[in-house]
């Protein structure tokens, strides 16, 4: 019984994920690509655990072993989908070109016995072989996907969205453990594990791994107003009197209306401000500077926090952090205090105590 009940973990954590994201797209939730593309990676880890379940329970057969080699080879590729589809990258030709190998295995498998080609055992170390090189492009290519999203974002809003990207960096570690145990687990075979007391190990593995890929994925999402990628790869051709002339409106907005002090202040705020281009003010910016946006409010959010803590009106230490935090714009006392000693090398308090003896 406990055997039974260990070799069905993976299958059931699949099952459970499938129906939670279908339940969600059929409430017509805020992106249905995201949730279609999340829902079909747990319906192919679904079948692919099932068959694990069939296997391990003594009745295998012809279609689970076939069912077997078509999705270990797709559920890279659709979870590589779901990242694109998270990140409004539209890479569907590249998700295409990696399911290429489920679909040659797809076709193969069943000729190979129809005809009696006896190549069984080539195409299956073929198809290992193809699967460790999708886990290292997708990890690498997922990698580039979410820091090219944080990039993003850095540059839309000025506050650092922690609790967006936060989710977004535990997907990350989490893919990459699914993808080191997954290029063990299919060298090694699901021979090797067959009636082995090793066979516990790897379930509860991937049952956990499964699980939390699946809770990241239901806890994450993205803000619709995220500046796309052909806006930041568009090429402005400003001058360098037109920059200085941008860079002098965009300092002045901020110094005199005081924007930064909105903790929701958006890269299109600031440009509505100057009546300019988003993408002209945050590549005007970045060139500049060599800041994303939130790097750059964020400056002048800690500028103005050192105005408030010298302030002598504040004769409490606690009311002087207070008033600075709430004042500048910062979105939590957490953020201020890492931020603020970032950019002075100083506590809040430190700086406020350092300068009431000047």
């Amino acid at each position: 019984m406990l055997y039974q009940w260990i070799i069905s973990l993976p299958m059931m954590v699949c099952f459970f994920w499938s129906l939670f994201f279908c339940i969600r797209l059929f409430r017509q939730d805020n992106e249905p690509r995201v949730k279609g593309t999340i829902l079909i990676f747990y319906i192919a880890t679904s079948v692919l655990y099932t068959d694990h379940w069939f296997y391990f329970s003594d009745r295998p057969s012809f279609v689970g072993e076939w069912t077997y080699s078509v999705m270990n080879l797709c559920v890279y590729p659709l979870y590589y989908a779901y990242l694109c589809a998270l990140t409004r990258e539209k890479k569907w030709l590249e998700v295409g070109l990696l399911l290429i190998p489920a679909l040659l295995i797809a076709i193969l498998f069943p000729l190979n016995k129809w005809l009696g080609w006896n190549a069984g055992e080539s195409m299956r170390i073929a198809a290992r072989i193809c699967f460790a090189c999708l886990v290292v492009w997708v990890l690498v290519r997922g990698y580039h996907l979410l820091n090219r999203t944080q990039r993003r974002m850095d540059d839309t809003y000025s506050d650092e969205r922690s609790r967006l990207l936060r989710p977004l960096h535990i997907l990350l570690v989490l893919f990459g453990i699914t993808a080191v145990v997954s290029i063990l687990l299919n060298f090694a075979g699901r021979d090797f594990f067959e009636e082995n007391v090793l066979l516990g190990l790897p379930a509860v593995i991937m049952s956990t791994l499964l699980f939390g890929l699946g809770y990241v994925a239901a806890h994450t999402t993205l803000p619709v107003e995220t500046v796309s990628v052909e806006e930041n790869n568009g090429e402005d051709k400003a001058t360098t009197q037109e920059t200085d002339e941008l860079m002098y409106r965009i300092a002045t907005v901020l110094r005199e209306d005081k924007l930064f002090a909105d903790t929701r202040l958006t890269i299109q705020d600031l440009a509505t401000a100057i009546s300019s281009n988003r993408t002209y003010v945050s590549n005007c910016i970045n060139r500049r500077t060599g800041l994303s946006f939130s790097q750059y409010i964020a400056r002048y959010r800690v500028e103005h926090a050192q105005t408030i803590l010298c302030d002598k009106r504040y004769t409490s230490d606690h009311d002087a952090i207070a008033a600075a935090i709430a004042l500048s714009g910062f979105t939590s006392d957490q953020t201020f205090y890492r931020v603020f000693k970032e950019i002075t090398g100083t506590t809040p308090l430190q700086y406020r105590q350092q300068n009431k003896q000047k």
